[in-house]
This record gives structure tokens, sequence and C-alpha cells, in this order.
């Protein structure tokens, strides 16, 4: 077998033998995640992008049965939010793109 084609065990992970039904709840549970990717695909500023991706992480850490993930997604969320985190990220940003030049 092609080292990129599923095996049954990874099909049956993923879902591959849910009916259509199953897979439109599915789809349905985690149609915000694409409407986090399409704000995130459209802005163009970095800091604007954290933000999205820090929404995003709440989102996701708010699906889990764990109160501490929710906890550190928010408290960093909290940080990014402020004045001092926005500058975080422009200056890891700028360093990122002195890199690539």
């Amino acid at each position: 077998m092609p080292a990129f084609e599923m095996t049954a065990a990874e099909a049956e992970k993923y879902g591959i033998n849910l009916n259509i039904w199953q897979q439109i709840q599915l789809l349905s549970a985690w149609s915000p995640l694409l409407g986090y990717g399409q704000r995130f695909v459209k802005e163009t500023d970095p800091y604007a992008k954290s933000l999205i991706v820090a929404e995003a992480c709440e989102w996701l850490a708010s699906k889990t049965n764990s109160g501490l993930d929710d906890q550190l997604v928010r408290l960093l969320a909290d940080m990014v939010k402020t004045p001092q985190g926005q500058e975080l990220v422009r200056w890891i940003v700028s360093r990122i793109e002195g890199l690539k030049a």
C-alpha cells in the first residue's frame, strides 16, 4: 500500500464510514473553524490574525472536557489583547520577516 493511503484503522478513526447525516452533523458542529479560517485568510494585518487565532483557540479549548486548557488559552488570549501583547506579536513578526530577507 502506498504511504499516502489510509489504513482501515485510520479510516475508522477519522470517520470515513459515517453516513451522510452523521457527516452533516459533524460539519455543522465544527463549522465555526471554517469561519475562523476564512477570517484569517482575508486578514492582512499580522496582529489581527493573531486575535483570530486566539479566538479560534478559545473555541477549540471549549470543546474539550478539561478546564485547564480553557483557562490557559483564555489567559494567553487576554495577554495578546493588551497593548504589550500587540507589541510582542508585531516584534515577533518583524523578526520572522527579517529572517526571510
